[in-house]
């Protein structure tokens, strides 16, 4: 399928990215990118800003297909689906940093002209989503589904706790910390600023 189908063909963007093309994923990191660059670039936000939240987005989107957690619906749009993701992510860093968020924004912001930049870029995202989606078919079930709980479905560790059958919410803190240690360790990083 062409690039370009996937722009009024959404059904055919999820299966292609249920399948795991290249170009799939690259469409929708072009995609994302305009469609929440001026959302993060007009409340505060820099480009570093927007990689992140959506490289965040399309990692939680990767595994929500990939454990099922979204399911094709003709009423929805996949990538409306996909922004409000990354829309919520921009909000959370932006709570996790104390900044004010607003929330109406829809400026897009300047793309740069520089070809090789956005190859890099690009090239640098497929990297990472490889990365991620590896390294969770590596971990364990519980580990997979300890990432799951917290940062997609955003459950409390006291939830988290009774749902994988851990003694308390401080045994589900440190699983969940061990876990993503272990994710950022297969995916290369060694340090929590990679």
């Amino acid at each position: 399928m062409a690039t370009h189908q996937y722009i009024t063909d959404q059904q055919g963007l999820y299966q292609s990215l249920l399948a795991g093309h290249d170009s799939a994923f690259e469409y929708l990191y072009k995609a994302l990118h305009h469609r929440v660059g001026g959302f993060v670039y007009t409340s505060g936000g820099n480009r570093e800003d927007i990689k992140i939240v959506v490289h965040e987005a399309i990692i939680a989107l990767v595994f929500n297909l990939r454990y099922g957690h979204y399911e094709w619906r003709e009423e929805t749009q996949l990538l409306t689906y996909v922004t409000g993701i990354a829309r919520n992510k921009w909000s959370e860093m932006r709570r996790s940093k104390n900044r004010y968020v607003a929330l109406d924004a829809d400026t897009p912001i300047p793309i740069s002209d520089d070809p090789q930049q956005t190859d890099m870029e690009e090239q640098d995202f497929e990297q990472r989503r490889l990365n991620v989606s590896q390294g969770l078919a590596q971990l364990g079930d519980k580990c997979r589904q300890s990432i799951n709980l917290y940062y997609i479905q955003k459950k409390t560790m006291s939830e988290i706790a009774s749902l994988l059958g851990w003694a308390n919410e401080n045994v589900a803190k440190k699983e969940k910390y061990r876990c993503l240690k272990k994710l950022r360790q297969l995916m290369g990083l060694t340090n929590w600023a990679d």
